[in-house]
């Protein structure tokens, strides 16, 4: 017999044999246990992922909007008044503490998907380091949640961190420009440089005249805090009084009421310099002006 005739013969009685010794099998149902694990894992990573670039990216802006109204002053001089309220407001609007900002839904969504699929499960199944478990155990700060709800709390609280930590180092002036919009507290993780601390003060209560700072200063890498003390309110008892307080290229406007939460933050200050700052207080008949340097100093 010619060869390659045998081959042609014999593939094809082959494949039929192979066929006819096939066996089907059925698929194997996963158990409840491993649907749960496996729903729970998933949505926890998918919303982690959705949530942590949802609060970068607003950040980011946020942070670029303000920046661009700080740089408007100090290189080309323009008054940066219409340009920071129309930030204020967008940053207000997407990072603030209200349930209806951007942000505040974007982490409700993460807390309700998360805690809905991983109700399925259970929390010694999540904490467990056994075999089907999720390790939740091995995190020093989450290990030792009570409850699912608060563990994906812990969960995202983490997430916020690593983020927040990112935005401090691609954005130096982060802290400072959140700080003085009143948002910095929404986000401890972004720090703020040491600073300096000073206290507009009045010679009296109502006497609308300023007890003058002298020289202010500062070590090289710290910032500058000022804020009203509360003897600055002029008598009428309108609460409209205001410092602007400009030093060198920077300017900014804190107003009643007085006291540690109405706060302007310059600087930080990064090399030895003499830098000229203006105090302009305005408060119905009060009326002063305090000039001097703030001496950064190593």
């Amino acid at each position: 017999m010619n060869i390659d005739h045998g081959w042609k013969l014999a593939l094809p009685l082959a494949a039929a044999l192979c066929t006819s010794l096939q066996v089907s099998v059925a698929p194997v149902e996963a158990s409840p246990a491993l649907t749960a694990a496996k729903t729970c894992r998933k949505t926890i990573s998918v919303q982690g992922k959705s949530y942590a670039k949802k609060r970068l990216g607003l950040l980011l802006n946020c942070i670029d909007r303000l920046l661009k109204c700080e740089i408007l002053l100090e290189v080309d001089g323009v008054n940066p008044g219409s340009c920071r309220d129309l930030a204020v407001k967008s940053c207000n609007a997407r990072l603030g503490s209200g349930p209806d900002t951007t942000l505040s839904k974007a982490r409700a969504t993460f807390d309700t998907k998360s805690t809905t699929a991983c109700l399925l499960l259970d929390l010694p199944a999540m904490l467990s380091n056994g075999p089907g478990g999720l390790w939740y155990a091995n995190d020093a700060e989450c290990g030792g949640s009570p409850d699912i709800p608060s563990l994906v709390d812990c969960i995202r609280e983490n997430v916020e961190e690593e983020v927040d930590a990112t935005v401090a180092k691609v954005k130096p002036r982060a802290a400072l420009l959140l700080t003085n919009i009143g948002l910095g507290d929404e986000f401890p993780n972004i720090p703020l440089p040491p600073t300096v601390d000073v206290e507009i003060s009045a010679t009296a209560p109502g006497s609308g005249v300023l007890v003058h700072p002298g020289t202010i200063n500062v070590p090289i890498g710290s910032a500058l805090r000022i804020t009203g003390n509360p003897n600055l309110s002029c008598s009428g008892g309108a609460s409209n009084g205001r410092l602007r307080i400009t030093i060198g290229t920077q300017e900014l406007t804190i107003k009643e009421p007085w006291g540690p939460n109405e706060a302007a933050i310059f600087g930080p200050y990064t090399a030895p310099a003499t830098i000229e700052y203006s105090i302009d207080y305005r408060d119905q008949s009060c009326d002063d002006v305090a000039n001097g340097d703030v001496e950064v100093t190593p």
